[in-house]
């Protein structure tokens, strides 16, 4: 395995942004893991982590350590009466694997569809989107404990998941390296289309697992710019959805009530969700009805079709320009809504003070 110095990582990131990385390897398989982290030891650096790179910002200084590009590649199915377990590698493109699930007629990820990424990424962060969430699929993690080297698997309630989150980006952040994941499929129909979108365009209908697949494409591919070319780079989702008790949200409406009028509360109570005793609000009509869609600074700009995007829409866009319009996020949506904003992205590189100066952190 060859160590590089001073690779640039913009190169490896979806939002096509960030300086060098002090060192650059590719790990192909779990030796060459425990490799480049024995370096890293010896030389006294941190490491990152790095999948497809589609949920990350890198500072435009890079990252002081040593960055470690998995590839690991392979996948292997079991099937077990009318359930099938998929395990795949954590180098694997995640939409890949999805675009298989369907062609096997296998039921459980198709709602997941055309997300960018590799497979690893899927259990750290408990992507969802569209009524999905893989939590509700994965059965166990493989991973590789940085310390001692040695491979553990956890199976689902040892993962802590949540929303957007598990032990890998909270009480566990750094302490292993996934190798791969193992999910629980099933051969039986089982669609899942409670989720707006789809629920009105599948009204009646009984769609096919390909049916539902194109339909998520295409409903992305008009709210989401995939992140592909030398332009519109872009980390996903920045902002996190809200997730609030009873008492929270009515303080929140009688906020916007008074901020921004009644039109503007009745459009947030249509795009609220009631999930148990909690309220879901889509961050992105928070963001729409404080007028910040289409909003830019410099390089970077709010997407104007879905404005939980932020765009590197010329290609050329530093991180500062990235935070710097965070920022005004996060300022415009408090003083309206009284809402504090959480980014979804990790950021990579960045000093406390920097984060500090951007409203980022307190």
């Amino acid at each position: 395995m060859k160590i590089k110095p001073n690779e640039n990582l913009s190169a490896y990131t979806t939002f096509k942004i960030g300086g060098p990385a002090k060192y650059f390897c590719v790990a192909k398989n779990s030796d060459d893991i425990r490799e480049a982290l024995l370096f890293a030891k010896q030389e006294k650096l941190p490491v990152l982590v790095l999948g497809g790179g589609s949920n990350m910002l890198v500072s435009d200084r890079g990252f002081a350590g040593l960055a470690v590009k998995i590839d690991l590649r392979g996948w292997q199915a079991q099937e077990r009466g009318d359930s099938v377990f998929l395990t795949a590698a954590a180098g694997e493109n995640w939409d890949n694997l999805v675009e298989l699930a369907v062609k096997k007629a296998w039921w459980g990820i198709e709602n997941l569809s055309h997300i960018p990424g590799k497979v690893g990424a899927i259990a750290v962060q408990n992507v969802g989107a569209y009524g999905q969430e893989a939590s509700q699929v994965i059965d166990k993690v493989e991973v590789l404990e940085k310390q001692s080297g040695k491979i553990f698997k956890f199976r689902n309630r040892d993962c802590g998941f949540a929303y957007r989150a598990s032990i890998f980006n909270t009480t566990q952040r750094g302490k292993f390296i996934i190798l791969s994941i193992t999910f629980k499929l099933s051969r039986l129909p089982r669609p899942n289309l409670w989720y707006r979108d789809l629920s009105s365009r599948f009204s009646g209908k009984h769609p096919s697992l390909a049916d539902i697949r194109r339909a998520v494409i295409e409903i992305r591919n008009k709210k989401f710019p995939f992140p592909t070319g030398p332009k519109n780079g872009n980390a996903g989702s920045f902002f996190k959805n809200i997730i609030i008790d009873q008492k929270q949200f009515q303080r929140l409406g009688a906020k916007i009530s008074e901020s921004m009028g009644n039109d503007a509360l009745d459009f947030l109570n249509h795009k609220a969700i009631l999930m148990h005793k909690h309220f879901k609000i889509p961050a992105a009509p928070v963001l729409e009805i404080c007028g910040l869609k289409g909003l830019n600074n410099k390089q970077a700009k709010i997407n104007q079709a879905q404005p939980l995007v932020m765009l590197n829409f010329s290609g050329k866009a530093k991180a500062a320009d990235v935070l710097g319009l965070a920022a005004k996020v996060l300022k415009t949506v408090k003083e309206k809504t009284g809402v504090i904003l959480d980014l979804e992205p990790e950021l990579v590189g960045f000093s406390p003070a920097e984060l500090k100066k951007y409203g980022i952190i307190d």
